[in-house]
């Protein structure tokens, strides 16, 4: 079979690159196929095109239930099998992707099938770029993808709103992992390390898994990134009303306290718990709308009002993480759209949520603070590298960075 094997590789390379389908054998020896899934072809009928017959697929499908359903794989998937003189397969094989195989054998009369992962190149890229119109397009304009700014955003959303405080001219880092074989790409890995730097401050981030296996995100002192509290419950929304002690109201048309954060959003826009904690109240309140009040530990309370619906679950009593959808954004009680009226209270005080400074969760332990500095200071130099280099390419002087008054300058 590692004959097989090896004759299978190539002529998968073969496939892949001429875009066609490929065949060996003869009537009465063993015929061989490799294909590629085309655009409304399920892997039964494109099996059944190459003539084999429906009780083999049958067979095939059985052994291969638990590993993949054959009626429902996507289009571009690579495949290969052969099949003896009177049409049984003999052996089979279908890539999903890049990174794995499925393969089925025939050992005496039964279809063994186990799943494989193929060898794969990992490389370390770097990009470096400076807000235009959004973090988005820089990134992507700097060769970076979607799903890279949705990392980028992850890793510091306890530190930066970026729908709200990032400005034109902010510049940004990263260097991220990726997976390839072949030449091509098989999967986007981790961020390995990022900054951002800008009017809304200076940031770094440092991966790291320590000796116990324990991985996050650290700044450059060694304290985790996480912290009790998100920069805010929702994404894609702009601030319509900010916390004030006097505010007209809209509808009322008299000054009285606004104890929170009006964040406009189109209906139906999830809404995050911005911390772990227990839901104390969930319904229906007057003026309020539907709305969600959750406890959390050191006496902060979160208000979550104006809501169009609850997230399933959500009722009196349950837990709830940081980042869980509790509801969605709405127009409920008395508001003049929809939007969602953010609020938090510490021992009986309203406080802006905006200006929260919540506690950071804990730092490395001193005795992994050694192999930290040195992962640290290779990915640091690299990024402060990539900016420099940015900066000059579109003709940049370093000390343009708004808010550079970390290490970067130094």
């Amino acid at each position: 079979m590692r004959g097989a094997s090896a004759w299978l590789i190539l002529a998968l390379l073969l496939a892949c690159r001429s875009g066609g389908s490929s065949s060996s054998g003869s009537s009465d020896g063993p015929s061989t196929y490799v294909d590629t899934l085309r655009m409304g072809e399920s892997l039964y009928t494109a099996l059944r095109k190459k003539g084999v017959a429906p009780k083999y697929i049958l067979e095939l499908s059985r052994s291969l239930k638990r590993l993949v359903n054959l009626r429902k794989v996507m289009p571009g998937g690579t495949y290969a099998f052969s099949c003896d003189s009177t049409g049984a397969i003999v052996w089979f094989r279908y890539m999903p992707d890049l990174e794995t195989e499925l393969v089925a054998e025939r050992i005496g009369d039964k279809l063994e099938v186990h799943r494989r992962k193929l060898p794969s190149e990992r490389v370390e890229r770097i990009l470096a770029g400076a807000i235009g119109s959004s973090l988005y397009d820089a990134v992507l304009a700097a060769g970076g993808t979607p799903r890279l700014v949705w990392k980028f955003v992850d890793i510091f959303r306890w530190d930066i709103d970026f729908h709200t405080e990032t400005r034109s001219g902010d510049r940004f880092a990263l260097v991220w992992e990726e997976y390839r074989r072949d030449g091509r790409t098989v999967r986007e890995g981790k961020i390995l390390a990022a900054t951002y730097i800008g009017k809304v401050g200076e940031f770094w981030a440092v991966y790291y898994k320590d000796p116990r296996g324990r991985e996050d995100y650290y700044d450059l002192e060694g304290r985790s990134l996480r912290k009790m509290f998100l920069r805010s419950p929702l994404k894609y929304r702009r601030i319509s009303s900010r916390f004030s002690r006097r505010r007209l109201h809209p509808i009322l048309r008299r000054y009285i306290p606004h104890w929170g954060v009006d964040y406009a959003a189109p209906p139906g826009t999830p809404v995050y718990a911005t911390a772990d904690g227990v839901v104390l109240f969930r319904g229906y309140r007057g003026p309020n709308g539907n709305m969600v009040i959750l406890r959390h530990g050191n006496g902060y309370r979160t208000y979550y009002l104006h809501l169009s619906g609850f997230a399933q679950g959500i009722r009196r009593g349950r837990k709830v993480r940081q980042g869980q959808v509790i509801g969605y954004v709405g127009a409920t009680g008395l508001a003049t759209g929809p939007h969602l009226d953010y609020r938090v209270r510490k021992d009986g005080r309203f406080l802006n949520p905006l200006n929260l400074e919540a506690s950071r969760a804990l730092s490395l332990p001193k005795r992994y603070m050694m192999g930290f500095r040195a992962v640290r200071d290779r990915y640091t130099m690299e990024l402060k590298e990539a900016l420099r280099e940015e900066m000059v390419v579109h003709g940049k002087d370093l000390d343009s960075v708004s808010g550079s008054s970390g290490p970067f300058l130094r």
